[in-house]
């Protein structure tokens, strides 16, 4: 009779351990989330923060105001936003969308942004909290700061 008992136990005991193994939720990458470009660098990594940029171009063509560029990450796709200037008149292009599906490699700890045939391998830090990621490009060795969009909350007094 006891072993009977203890042999139910010794199920139980499996079974909760196995069904516990199951429902263990892996947390989201610190990537997903929305964001907006604090600086980028050019061809010759001269950093550019955007925000003086856009100032300064906002100061001499007001209309030039809808620049923007952002990016927006979920658990499947990151999409970038670029909304520039158009040179040949007082106001912005169309913008440029461009959905990426990723992953990270488990090899080289890369994230691999793909579109098509297009792979793009990323070093991405995060630091502040996680509030500000860089990206390396490992190819044109580009770099692309940005801050997360953060809601604040307001409260009525």
């Amino acid at each position: 009779m006891k072993s009977i008992i203890y042999t139910k136990l010794l199920f139980v005991f499996l079974l909760s351990i196995f069904l516990s193994c199951g429902t263990e939720e892996i947390p989201p990458d610190k990537l997903i989330g929305e964001w907006n470009v604090y600086s980028i660098t050019d061809d010759e990594q001269t950093v550019i923060i955007w925000n003086d940029l856009k100032t300064s171009l906002v100061d001499l063509i007001p209309e030039y105001s809808c620049l923007d560029f952002t990016a927006s990450a979920t658990a499947q796709l990151v999409t970038t936003r670029y909304t520039f200037v158009d040179v040949n008149s007082r106001g912005c292009l169309s913008p440029a969308i461009a959905a990426y599906t990723w992953l990270i490699d488990p090899e080289t700890g890369f994230y691999q942004f793909t579109q098509g045939n297009n792979i793009i391998n990323y070093s991405i830090s995060f630091s502040n909290n996680d509030n500000r990621m860089t990206w390396r490009d490992q190819t044109s060795g580009t770099t692309t700061v940005w801050d997360r969009v953060v809601s604040v909350e307001v409260t009525s007094e």
